[in-house]
């Protein structure tokens, strides 16, 4: 997540080129949306002002504009439903790569709204800031009759997995899937489950969350990444420095005062064998010589994660078992 966006609350990662795949023909010519079985609304933010949106029939062609947005609609079967998609900030995920090759890549950070407007979307979702004048103010898409759906795990301040839970269960609602939302959030609490009783008798560990520095480390403070931490046993840290963000900056002295456990830091690099931006970043931090002394930096306790498995987003739960498996030094079948 680059420091930039994230002021604004919003993640926002590096942002790589989409390739373009494409059902033209199927799009020209699109079944006729089934009718929803009763009316589904919900309240939005949007550019600062409370908008009520709702359907009436199953979307039959929505756009996403964030990667996130775009996996949680695809962990759902919907690629039938999207006519577009763009923002793709990093790899896919593996189990959606299919799927995803399905749905036309409208650009590779945001669609102008010329380019958004000609696929007659009927349903828009992705973050909060493609929906303003960064991307497409909001209000020159819901005055054509298109309703945004913007997740509230990726509002609140205080989401945590049960938000996006209760997420997956909206777009359920929304496109008439809603065993399908049930059966995936029952298989994440599952699978959750299954992680906390290998780790329910070992002891916490204290973690520092590094993302970038401009002088200062840029980290989680509260919200999304440091409750879901919170499930594996890993306590951030910062969650207690009296910063009312998710993520701000904070001084090298904050962080050698809390001495950590491990640092969890983002990578960013491209491509799912590079870890480039990873190594330069533990380079930098044990180059410090502030830092000398941390548990984390003596004992070499680094752990990689991508943006995508410590914010909303259907990843969660399977990044949750790999990060426990390292913090905590265990095998989890």
């Amino acid at each position: 997540m680059r420091k930039k966006f994230w002021k604004k609350g919003i993640v926002i990662g590096l942002s790589t080129i989409a390739l373009t795949f494409g059902l033209a023909g199927c799009r020209e010519n699109p079944a006729p949306a089934p009718a929803a079985t009763s009316e589904v609304s919900w309240t939005e933010m949007l550019d600062g002002q409370e908008v009520t949106a709702k359907v009436d029939k199953i979307p039959a062609r929505a756009i996403s504009m964030s990667q996130a947005t775009t996996e949680m609609m695809l962990a759902l079967g919907l690629e039938d439903k999207m006519v577009g998609t763009a923002m793709k900030e990093e790899e896919i995920y593996p189990p959606l790569q299919a799927s995803y090759d399905k749905v036309k890549v409208l650009a590779e950070k945001w669609p102008s709204y010329e380019t958004f407007m000609a696929e007659n979307p009927d349903f828009a979702t992705g973050w909060e800031v493609p929906f303003t004048k960064r991307g497409i103010p909001a209000e020159r898409i819901t005055s054509q009759g298109v309703p945004i759906f913007i997740p509230s795990s990726m509002q609140k301040l205080d989401a945590n997995l049960d938000t996006v839970f209760e997420d997956m269960i909206k777009y359920g609602e929304i496109f008439g899937v809603n065993d399908k939302a049930t059966a995936w959030v029952d298989e994440q609490k599952k699978l959750l489950a299954a992680v906390q009783g290998k780790i329910k008798d070992l002891p916490h560990k204290k973690i520092f969350i590094y993302d970038s520095s401009d002088g200062q480390p840029f980290t989680a403070f509260k919200g999304y990444t440091t409750n879901i931490l919170k499930l594996i046993g890993a306590d951030n840290v910062m969650e207690g420095a009296g910063v009312d963000k998710t993520w701000a900056a904070t001084s090298w002295e904050s962080v050698v005062a809390a001495d950590p456990d491990y640092i969890i830091i983002a990578d960013y690099s491209n491509g799912v064998r590079n870890d480039d931006d990873f190594q330069e970043k533990v380079a930098t931090i044990k180059d410090n010589p502030q830092l000398q002394n941390v548990t984390a930096v003596r004992e070499n306790h680094f752990v990689k994660v991508k943006l995508s498995e410590i914010t909303p987003g259907v990843r969660t739960v399977e990044s949750l078992q790999r990060l426990a498996e390292e913090i905590h030094g265990v095998k989890i079948d």
